[in-house]
């Protein structure tokens, strides 16, 4: 019994090694598209409303922080 299941597990790592192998050829064949996420981060950062609502919830974090930080003896 014991051969049947070394058999059993000799199949099932060269099936996930099979299987690990065909997902990393797939990536490295797949062509990366970072350029493309930075030009759109570019062109969020000329969006005039988004700009200004980062703008806002930073005052309202650094507000909260100071508000705590006054209780806490930290200086703002």
């Amino acid at each position: 019994m014991s051969a049947k299941w070394l058999t059993v597990a000799l199949v099932v790592s060269l099936a996930t090694t099979l299987l690990n192998a065909a997902i990393f050829v797939g990536q490295l064949s797949t062509k990366a598209s970072a350029r493309t996420s930075a030009v759109s981060a570019s062109q969020l950062l000329d969006d005039d409303d988004f700009v200004s609502g980062v703008t806002k919830l930073v005052r309202k974090t650094v507000r909260d922080y100071c508000s705590v930080g006054k209780k806490d003896a930290i200086d703002c």
